[in-house]
């Protein structure tokens, strides 16, 4: 028997998995709307059941199942996913015979439960018992915040000009071999909080909870907590990309013996390093400027991932995104 399969990823149009609009749900309406045998929905939105972070579940009469990424090991989550995501496939073509395929992949992942669903529609729910902390490791994972320099092209490119300009200005090198490491550390902080900063007051990236929902305030607040990582991670690497660029640029392009004039010393491998370190600095304050030359939607999609882009910016991709709606259709 041939099986055939296809992937779409687009934006959901909603903002997060409340009781009355359930993911599973909606993955079911596309399966009759496609005419495919069964959907399988992959998101980036934290789900939870009981308190507990939900990673799949299964719903045989709809012919529809979900799976939450975030909820995924962090070391190897594309072959749990894999695994996880064979054996719903199996659980839903072995109907309600009673076979438990999941079940040697629960025995194997210690933390992984099977739980009686409170839902009448639904077969089959996984669980996991760690809590907060996993889920939110999952979800900084999720948006890469590695690649945080490569959404905002305006603040890289006000960044490298700032670092040219500093670079060759004698004033930069007096100061960076007169200021202390402490003072250069301030300056490291400081730089990156007024980027962070800025960032998220000049982009509203701070949410806030539209209503007292006990439920909504958690989510909001894991929401944050994940914004807020995602930048200090994405920040801190692009960060030390430019240390390094502009140390090996510093190196090349000033000459010792004018920098030495310029001190007033003979200059060495630590002073070419405080140069740069100041000038990155420096740099990343300019790149703060550079960044309110970006659009909103840019911002949003390099530090929010796919949870949150604008409503209606449904795109067809081959490509299998995190967090995006992914079907298969047998």
């Amino acid at each position: 028997m041939r099986y055939s399969f296809t992937v779409v990823s687009e934006t959901l149009r909603r903002s997060g998995d409340a009781r009355g609009e359930r993911l599973i749900d909606l993955a079911a309406e596309r399966r009759r709307r496609e005419g495919w045998d069964m959907a399988i929905c992959l998101t980036d939105l934290p789900v939870y059941n009981d308190g507990r972070p939900l990673v799949a579940e299964l719903s045989q009469d709809k012919g529809a199942a979900l799976l939450v990424v975030p909820a995924l090991t962090v070391l190897h989550p594309a072959e749990q996913a894999r695994d996880i995501v064979a054996g719903l496939i199996l659980e839903w073509a072995a109907g309600h015979s009673g076979d438990q395929p999941l079940q040697r992949l629960e025995d194997r992942v210690t933390n992984l439960h099977r739980v009686e669903p409170d839902d009448e529609d639904i077969d089959l729910r996984l669980t996991r018992s760690s809590g907060q902390l996993q889920m939110l490791v999952g979800m900084v994972w999720v948006n890469r915040p590695w690649r945080l320099v490569l959404g905002l092209r305006s603040a890289l490119a006000a960044a490298l000009a700032t670092a040219a300009f500093g670079l060759v200005s004698s004033p930069v090198w007096q100061v960076s071999a007169a200021m202390s490491t402490a003072r250069l550390w301030v300056a490291t902080v400081v730089s990156l909080a007024a980027i962070g900063g800025w960032l998220i007051l000049n982009h509203a990236l701070w949410q806030h909870p539209a209503d007292n929902d006990p439920r909504e305030r958690r989510r909001i607040r894991l929401y944050n907590a994940a914004t807020l990582l995602t930048l200090a991670i994405g920040l801190l690497v692009s960060y030390l990309a430019l240390l390094v660029g502009d140390f090996l640029t510093g190196w090349f392009v000033v000459v010792p013996q004018v920098f030495s004039n310029a001190i007033g010393r003979p200059v060495g491998f630590t002073d070419y390093l405080r140069l740069a370190w100041l000038v990155s600095s420096l740099a990343t304050i300019g790149g703060a400027l550079g960044s309110g030359l970006e659009s909103t939607d840019t911002v949003r999609s390099a530090t929010w991932g796919t949870r949150y882009r604008k409503a209606g910016s449904h795109r067809r991709k081959r490509r299998a995104d995190s967090g995006s709606q992914r079907v298969g259709r047998g």
